[in-house]
């Protein structure tokens, strides 16, 4: 069900439940979902399918959130993919921000702020609006 031209956010969580509800939340915003359930899988997905954006829970079970964060941003080819970081821990948004996550989530997330900071950070520079602000 993948829709030609749409971008491509990969799904990194453990729990099938809040992954199944990601995606659904994803195909509604027209987007095509990409799951993982482990951190060394999201890493095989992020190489193979560079997605548009990446949805990560901080607590998998093969490795630390942070970890993968480091080791996507070691790799030059998907280095720059927006990563939003997810977690039930309201006080590990510092240190995802930090370790260079580029948003973060506390779940449960809400579908609407969820699709705002999707649709933020897959929204293409306003380079006229740099411009402005740069003087």
């Amino acid at each position: 069900m993948a829709r030609e031209g749409a971008n491509l956010v990969l799904i990194v969580e453990k729990q099938p439940n809040y992954t199944q509800l990601l995606v659904k939340q994803i195909l509604f915003a027209g987007m095509n979902p990409l799951v993982a359930v482990t951190g060394e899988g999201g890493l095989r997905k992020a190489m193979e399918y560079h997605p548009d954006l990446i949805l990560l829970e901080l607590d998998l079970t093969d490795m630390d959130g942070l970890r993968l964060v480091s080791l996507l941003k070691e790799r030059p080819v998907i280095d720059k993919i927006p990563i939003v970081a997810m977690s039930i821990f309201s006080y590990m948004r510092f240190p995802a921000l930090q370790g260079g996550c580029d948003d973060f989530l506390t779940k449960p997330v809400r579908m609407l702020d969820l699709l705002a900071h999707i649709r933020r950070l897959l929204q293409p520079p306003n380079l006229e609006a740099k411009k402005r602000r740069l003087g």
